[in-house]
């Protein structure tokens, strides 16, 4: 599938290929690429250079940031250990808090049942009214 074309200065036939075109479309496109990475190349070092600026910069502050945590944790403990044995004491014993959740259970289940109680006689007393009437 050859093309013809002729120029007006010569009359000489040219034939160009499918394969020629793609070719040569190919080798542009890999032209413009290589010119577009010529172009960007300056602004991706100094693009690496500055990520690798705050990189550092943020190792710095986190090493700055775990120093003061640190003393705060001492200064916290230190504040604070030597009062925790007194609020401890304070404190009513949680060995206790299970036997006092058992009990309440039973209390809880007794009111049930006599709530239970309560509502179902009135029911049958208002049926046998009604029936009598």
């Amino acid at each position: 599938m050859a093309k013809e074309t002729q120029t007006e200065d010569q009359n000489e036939t040219l034939e160009i290929t499918p394969k020629e075109v793609l070719r040569k479309g190919w080798l542009a496109y890999l032209g413009l690429y290589g010119a577009a990475y010529e172009r960007v190349k300056p602004y991706t070092a100094k693009a690496n250079s500055t990520l690798e600026d705050l990189i550092a910069k943020g190792e710095t502050v986190e090493t700055n940031a775990q120093e003061v945590v640190g003393d705060v944790r001492e200064r916290a403990n230190s504040f604070y250990g030597k009062r925790a044995s007194k609020v401890r004491s304070f404190m009513p014993s949680f060995m206790n808090r299970n036997d006092r959740v058992e009990e309440l259970e039973v209390e809880i289940a007794a009111l049930n049942k006599k709530v239970a109680a309560l509502t179902k006689k009135p029911a049958a007393k208002r049926a046998t009214k009604e029936e009598a009437a």
